[in-house]
């Protein structure tokens, strides 16, 4: 299954909190996105420290198959953002897609979609809620799928007043 990913263009100085690391090998692709809440640095860094554990685990080989061990990898992953002391809180999503199927986690208000050629876009993530973000020793990820993978997946943040409600990556495939 080839899977084509795309991301807005960004600023060349880009200040925002957002972080997307998008990787793939020869049988799987990992989106791992990260909304950083707070002060600017803060929300910076805690984000950046949320997308590079997610990367470090793919580099590793480290890849639950199902959305229950996701939500412990998030955990785990807000722990050690705790334990950063330059770092703040951040929303956070990840999705591994492989032999067809998407699953992940996602922490806060980090939504995940997936629309088929023909039909209504199905949220695969929960509804967006507020509550304790990855950075906290508290968050609460919640896993979604496996789904099979039929058309576009988009993901989006919301909950912040200058990017709204916009499309943050798209993977079709």
């Amino acid at each position: 299954m080839k899977l084509e990913i795309s991301t807005p263009q960004r600023p060349t100085h880009d200040t925002s909190h957002d972080r997307l690391s998008v990787l793939r090998d020869a049988h799987r692709t990992l989106i791992a996105l990260a909304d950083g809440a707070g002060s600017a640095a803060a929300a910076q860094a805690a984000a950046a420290r949320a997308v590079n554990e997610l990367a470090r685990c793919f580099r590793s080989g480290v890849l639950p198959d199902n959305p229950r061990d996701w939500e412990m990898v998030l955990e785990g992953i807000d722990h050690i953002v705790l334990g950063d002391p330059a770092a703040g809180e951040t929303n956070a999503l990840v999705m591994l897609v492989q032999q067809g199927l998407v699953m992940g986690a996602s922490v806060g208000d980090s939504l995940a979609y997936m629309v088929p050629p023909a039909g209504d876009a199905q949220l695969l993530t929960p509804r967006p809620r507020k509550g304790p973000r990855i950075g906290t020793g508290m968050a609460r990820p919640i896993g979604f799928g496996p789904v099979q993978l039929e058309g576009r997946l988009i993901t989006r943040r919301t909950g912040r007043d200058d990017s709204g409600d916009s499309p943050f990556a798209t993977a079709a495939a």
